[in-house]
């Protein structure tokens, strides 16, 4: 594993615009609501500080800071919205390069896709299930389509959503995107069930079991990239092996299925 750091700069005209010092400067700025403050915060000298924001200033299509005359000692400063705004942009391209970092250290993260790499490491859903893929095939019906997604592994994944939905996320053969299922939507059952039940049925392994009174929490493997979990009524499990590394089919419908992905 290779444990690699990353300095994120932004050049204009070759020229160093904002690095980390800068970029930590402003953000003191923004603190103490002074250069000279802000410089010793940064831990760097009054001059250094006072150059760098006039080099950020006289360079950008909007001031970064605005200041109030009253010398080395004295004075206000503080940010302009454009110089927020820059912050906020550095700190969003901080993240998105950090989770390039750590995806190169995982074998299983697609280093293809932004989509792919936010929702291993980023994205927060109620959803208990977020499966990431790409889309083989729409089939168009009267009032929806059906999109079929292709997952790391063998899985596919059915999705029923309206036409209007198709049209407004762009959707097409062959775009990346994430497929959301509640864990109450999925059943387990250990041999197929009926089709007109159940369009998604996912053949897998248990992995993990977690129960109380009323019900269990069933986590299957589907590849050595996928895992989909089912919250299921304890008495809907009474004909069920759930056994450890038993094979069991992972059950929901496809109106069940919300697609999310980056336009």
């Amino acid at each position: 594993m290779m444990d690699f750091d990353a300095l994120l700069t932004l050049s204009t005209n070759g020229k160093t615009f904002a690095n980390p010092r800068r970029v930590a400067l402003l953000k003191a700025v923004h603190t103490t609501g002074s250069i000279s403050q802000g410089a010793k915060q940064a831990g760097i000298s009054y001059k250094a500080a006072f150059d760098a924001i006039k080099d950020m200033n006289s360079r950008s299509q909007e001031p970064l800071v605005t200041s109030e005359k009253g010398g080395k000692g004295g004075g206000g400063a503080s940010l302009t919205h454009f110089g927020e705004r820059l912050v906020q942009m550095y700190e969003l391209l901080d993240k998105i390069q950090d989770m390039g970092l750590k995806a190169l250290n995982d074998e299983n993260a697609p280093l293809h896709s932004l989509l792919g790499i936010m929702s291993k490491f980023s994205l927060q859903t109620s959803a208990r299930n977020q499966l990431f893929g790409t889309i083989c095939d729409i089939q168009r019906y009267e009032l929806h389509d059906l999109v079929i997604i292709q997952l790391a592994g063998k899985h596919r994944i059915s999705a029923t959503i309206t036409h209007g939905s198709t049209v407004r996320l762009q959707l097409a053969i062959g775009k990346d995107v994430v497929a959301l299922i509640k864990g109450p939507s999925i059943t387990v059952f250990n041999e197929p069930a009926s089709k007109l039940d159940y369009d998604n049925q996912l053949k897998g392994t248990i992995k993990a079991i977690n129960r109380d009174n009323t019900s269990a929490e069933i986590t299957v493997g589907l590849s050595e990239y996928d895992e989909i979990c089912a919250l299921v009524d304890n008495d809907n499990l009474i004909k069920t092996n759930t056994n450890i590394n038993a094979s069991i089919y992972a059950c929901f419908h496809s109106t069940q299925v919300i697609i999310a992905t980056m336009c």
